[in-house]
């Protein structure tokens, strides 16, 4: 991995970097001290999974490495992290691989904990981060109803969720959400594809989602709906970069079958959240409306 970070209480990665991690420690235990070989190692926290890392490279890069890494240990490493097997087992810097849907971690308590707690405190950044990649403005019941959906389907403990990809798995396990009446219009290329392949809608003069008027007809609800699907997750070794995306995507209901119309890949943007986190809590931009509607649907998981 090419990142780490110094505690389990820390929520931010930093580029692995000897620079960095030596005015970060200040070359002190516990993040140094004696390794298997009896040399001296430098050890830190994975931000994806919060298991204990060993800083490979950090002095001495081995025989055709670029960058230093990190690699997750076998062993708890004292005063860095105990060892939690499942979430290593689990976390995409350790074992990437592709994860099914349905697919659970079997406790709640550590990683999946966490993850509510932060999926709570930060829900007015998460959807800010979903709004402004997928250009579609949800209204407070949308977004209630993708978190009832999200608890529901326990996402917090889906195999392929960690600390690092919290807003877009969100996401993906929030099912299919109906767009009726919500503002799409800033995403133009949708808002052609409504155009084009739905013509009993229309987004009006103020972006959002209507059914086309018919003279002396009542307005009658249009079933299309945004999905975020195909999860996939890539990295070659534990020295490469790990990147992850989603396919968000929209459909409607015609003539009896689900027909997608809209597809936009989204890529995993991890630090941009941890830009998002770091800004003051008092920012006049956060909408804690958003965070208490969060807290009443998830709080109760805390």
């Amino acid at each position: 991995m090419d990142e780490y970070k110094l505690t389990v209480k820390d929520f931010i990665g930093k580029p692995i970097d000897k620079d960095t991690f030596e005015a970060d420690t200040l070359r002190r235990e516990p993040w140094y001290q004696e390794g298997t070989t009896d040399k001296q190692s430098q050890f830190a926290v994975c931000p994806a999974c919060d298991n204990p890392i060993q800083l490979v490279g950090l002095y001495h890069l081995p025989a055709n490495v670029n960058n230093p890494y990190g690699k997750h240990t076998t062993s708890g490493i004292s005063g860095i992290a105990p060892l939690d097997v499942e979430a290593r087992d689990h976390c995409p810097y350790f074992n990437p691989r592709p994860h099914q849907k349905t697919d659970r971690k079997a406790k709640f308590d550590g990683v999946p904990r966490k993850i509510v707690r932060i999926l709570v405190e930060q829900f007015d950044r998460v959807v800010y981060i979903l709004e402004k990649q997928t250009q579609v403005t949800l209204s407070a019941n949308t977004l209630k109803g993708m978190l009832e959906r999200y608890k529901g389907e326990q996402g917090y403990l889906y195999t392929g969720a960690t600390l690092r990809n919290i807003p877009w798995i969100f996401a993906y396990m929030a099912d299919a959400t109906a767009l009726f009446a919500q503002r799409v219009g800033e995403n133009h290329e949708l808002a052609t594809a409504i155009h084009t392949h739905v013509p009993v809608a229309y987004v009006d003069t103020y972006g959002r989602l209507r059914p086309t008027p018919v003279p002396g007809a009542k307005d009658t609800f249009i079933d299309i709906k945004m999905s975020f699907i195909q999860h996939k997750i890539t990295k070659h070794s534990e020295a490469s970069v790990l990147k992850e995306s989603v396919v968000f995507v929209v459909s409607h209901t015609h003539k009896g079958q689900v027909v997608d119309f809209y597809k936009q890949g989204l890529t995993f943007n991890p630090v941009w959240f941890d830009r998002l986190i770091q800004m003051p809590i008092d920012n006049p931009n956060r909408r804690m409306d958003r965070v208490d509607l969060a807290r009443e649907v998830l709080g109760d998981l805390l």
